[in-house]
């Protein structure tokens, strides 16, 4: 009895040192998973010149300046997919009204009392004695733009979110239409099929069938890359190039493997029983399919369904390469939409993400339990 515990005595602190490991690694590979997500969602409440010059700081924000006269100035400064300030630099009130329109390419201030080349009636002196910088409206006679005056920060922003859904290049709504179209015809198809097909291959007994099975688990190791070209000129040849049916056809071919691996594990740890009963009974293989086997796979059914249902959510590749009309873009072919010949607006580009995540996740959260289940429902025989 005494050795016993001693035992237990010795092996409890190695135990307790694993599971701090453990835990350690899962809350580092935790963090490193949720920051980028994070990161986006607090950029989607800035302004884009914010989200460039200090993308890392909260959104408590963007920096406002006041005129001589007590008015609200805004500096905002349209840049290019480099960063590099390239086109107009406007200056808005309080109310978002362009006050000044400069430059096309913005000027470099001089701060040692040079003075900058401004168009159209605009000059940006320095003055030498607070050495800040003083923007004048040489047409009005006033001070719009004072670099001492102390700055002021708003609260975050919802501009961006409201761009999205409002902007004419960028139509969110017909996105994710386009989006339910497609993963939701790729996860009814794909859960219907890996479990007829499973059920023949763990089932039935015919010459061919280990071949079957062997070809199944081969092409989880293809990447949708390695077969592109081929697929690509299938369509065309067919007529489904640019068409939803082509998306939903080749994601549907691209996620039947992982779909009919997880059905056949699940079928293998079913008992044989309830089917020899059914069969006593009169069933064909159609009924012993559809009422024996079918409903007691919906925990394996719903893991298929949600893993299908995410993977071609998010399958930018494909749609990128096999739809090129803008109104047949899924919700995650139009960011690209964003970015354009005037630069990118990184505010926008990062509330447009939020929106087209957050969904997943959502459903992800709800049905967290159904996907464990499937995994390990098959995992023990008996």
């Amino acid at each position: 009895m005494a050795m016993n515990q001693s035992v237990e005595t010795i092996k409890k602190p190695r135990a307790t040192v694993g599971k701090v490991v453990i835990y350690v690694l899962l809350t580092l590979w935790a963090v490193t998973t949720v920051f980028p997500f994070a990161w986006v969602v607090n950029n989607s409440f800035k302004h884009s010149s914010l989200v460039v010059n200090d993308s890392f700081s909260l959104a408590t924000g963007e920096v406002l300046r006041y005129d001589k006269d007590g008015q609200v100035v805004r500096e905002r400064i349209m840049q290019d997919e480099y960063g590099r300030d390239m086109y107009d630099k406007l200056l808005f009130d309080a109310d978002g009204n362009p006050v000044y329109e400069g430059a096309q390419q913005s000027p470099t201030i001089n701060r040692s009392g040079a003075f900058a080349d401004l168009l159209s009636g605009m000059t940006v002196p320095t003055d030498e004695a607070n050495a800040h910088l003083q923007a004048y409206d040489t047409v009005n006679g006033k001070v719009i733009y004072d670099e001492s005056s102390p700055p002021v920060r708003l609260s975050p922003t919802w501009d961006n979110y409201v761009s999205v859904f409002t902007n004419r290049n960028v139509n969110i709504l017909r996105g994710y239409k386009n989006s339910l179209i497609i993963s939701g015809s790729v996860m009814v198809v794909v859960a219907l099929f890996s479990a007829m097909l499973a059920f023949g291959i763990t089932r039935w007994k015919f010459r061919g069938a280990k071949v079957i099975k062997s070809l199944v688990v081969a092409a989880l190791m293809f990447p949708a890359f390695a077969t592109i070209v081929p697929v690509y000129r299938m369509l065309s040849d067919m007529g489904l190039y640019d068409k939803l049916e082509g998306v939903i056809l080749v994601q549907c071919a691209g996620n039947l493997a992982f779909a009919c691996t997880v059905m056949m594990g699940f079928i293998n740890a079913l008992p044989y029983e309830l089917e020899e009963a059914a069969f006593m009974e009169g069933c064909g293989p159609y009924g012993i399919f559809f009422r024996i086997i079918l409903p007691m796979c919906k925990p394996a059914l719903a893991t298929v369904a949600i893993f299908t249902f995410i993977w071609s959510y998010n399958d930018l590749f494909l749609q990128m390469v096999l739809l090129r009309s803008n109104a047949l873009l899924p919700v995650c072919a139009i960011l690209r939409e964003i970015s354009s010949q005037y630069g990118t607006d990184f505010g926008m580009m990062a509330a447009s993400v939020t929106v087209v995540v957050v969904p997943v996740l959502i459903v992800y959260a709800l049905l967290q339990k159904n996907i464990i289940k499937g995994l390990t429902a098959g995992a023990v025989k008996g």
